[in-house]
């Protein structure tokens, strides 16, 4: 799919997602800089987890941050 394929419509519905998705993963990644410990893994691995997108930073959320 090419990036003129989209309808402005479509453009429009998507950029929401588009937002909430890089939102959570510079959360993400400030949080994994930040941290000291993770429950799980490291800091590198987290930090590459975190770019699969759209379950990379909710994985980090939901099984690497320490409490």
């Amino acid at each position: 799919m090419k990036k003129n394929d989209l309808t402005h419509t479509q453009k429009q519905m998507l950029a929401p997602v588009v937002a909430f998705e890089l939102t959570a993963l510079f959360t993400a990644w400030f949080d994994i800089i930040k941290a000291r410990s993770f429950r799980r893994g490291n800091r590198s691995m987290w930090l590459l987890l975190s770019l699969i997108q759209p379950i990379g930073p909710w994985l980090y959320f939901w099984l690497g941050k320490e409490k």
